[in-house]
């Protein structure tokens, strides 16, 4: 879904995709500092650079999933969130829990968030599904509404 965002993003902006969640070792900060791992220094520099943060989050036992809340653990004493504008997008109308805990986790590490969200129902389709769904004009024009929406909030800030 964040890809597909990305490919619909008006012309003024630009989403960049992160793609290093599944490579961050496990929060401990006695990590932090010098000793900080290259691939949470990746991630701080990328959230730090980005006007904004889109994030697209499943639901798994009713929370965050522990890879999404070891990453926002990272940057929990980091500058790199406070006052950061942030809007979730979401691929399933059923992850009511984890919007929920992952908003107030967000608005506690002083991320502005965004209180629209964007839903496209894409649980339990296949790849090839998903793509149609992602392409339809509807969800298409969605995305780039919800993009250019975020962009504005980002410039009000």
């Amino acid at each position: 879904m964040v890809a597909a965002l990305a490919a619909n993003a008006p012309p003024a902006c630009r989403i960049e995709v992160f793609d290093g969640l599944g490579r961050l070792p496990i929060f401990n900060p006695d990590d932090e500092g010098e000793r900080t791992p290259p691939e949470v220094a990746r991630l701080i520099e990328a959230v730090t650079r980005a006007d904004g943060v889109i994030v697209s989050c499943p639901e798994y036992a009713h929370g965050v999933p522990g890879g999404l809340k070891n990453a926002l653990d990272w940057l929990v004493s980091r500058d790199a969130a406070v006052g950061k504008p942030a809007m979730l997008v979401h691929a399933s109308p059923r992850s009511l829990y984890a919007r929920a805990a992952l908003a107030e986790v967000m608005r506690t590490m002083s991320f502005a968030l965004y209180e629209e969200t964007l839903e496209i129902a894409l649980l339990g389709k296949k790849p090839a599904e998903v793509e149609t769904i992602l392409a339809e004009d509807a969800n298409r024009r969605a995305m780039r509404g919800a993009i250019e929406a975020f962009a504005g909030f980002i410039r009000v800030r």
